[in-house]
């Protein structure tokens, strides 16, 4: 999507703190600034951990953020800053060298490409005590659906072939628990971060 068609208000939903418009550009700009922060780190989940905490960083602060660009652009540099911040951090630990020496092969791509980014791995890693507990408040077939489609990534055909259930069906438990659990975790996290996990 082109900055053309961003929302026109979305500058004034950046520091408002409206969450939609936070999980808008979530939505838009994830896999591209991940692909993005890989090219500087070498590696998909230190880029993962780089932009999800960017994103966070300007929830946080959005009272007082200077935005003179566009908004994408306002973005990648954050990430580039972020990326370089991490580097530099590693330079001046002395653990620079031995982290590239020990990043692989397969993680040093410069590619765009976004097929092997493994989206929410660092964030389900860091709030899965307080997913697990709402999803294990869920009703039992909800529960049931979503662990299969969201934890263990099966397709909802396969669910449904699992729990003896039409696909329609699933898909309704899979949509009440969707909402069920966005009702239960907007205490605890901002919608746009909500978003990532249960997406």
């Amino acid at each position: 999507m082109t900055e053309n068609h961003l929302p026109p208000d979305v500058v004034k939903g950046i520091f408002h703190g409206d969450e939609q418009t936070y999980v808008f550009l979530f939505r838009e700009y994830y896999y591209s600034l991940c692909a993005y922060a890989r090219r500087y780190v070498g590696r998909t989940d230190i880029a993962e951990e780089i932009v999800s905490d960017t994103f966070f960083r300007m929830w946080e602060n959005r009272a007082t953020l200077t935005i003179n660009t566009s908004v994408k652009a306002y973005l990648f540099q954050a990430v580039c800053n972020n990326s370089l911040n991490f580097l530099r951090k590693l330079k001046n630990e002395n653990k620079l060298e031995g982290y590239f020496q020990e990043t692989t092969s397969g993680h040093l791509s410069f590619s765009d490409s976004f097929e092997d980014l493994e989206p929410n791995s660092m964030i389900m890693e860091d709030f899965h005590p307080v997913i697990e507990e709402a999803v294990g408040q869920l009703p039992e077939q909800q529960q049931k659906a979503f662990r299969l489609k969201r934890f263990e990534g099966r397709k909802t055909k396969e669910v449904a072939e699992m729990m003896g259930l039409s696909v329609k069906t699933v898909e309704m438990h899979l949509a009440k628990a969707t909402l069920n659990l966005r009702n239960k975790l907007k205490n605890f996290l901002p919608a746009f971060l909500i978003f990532m996990l249960l997406k």
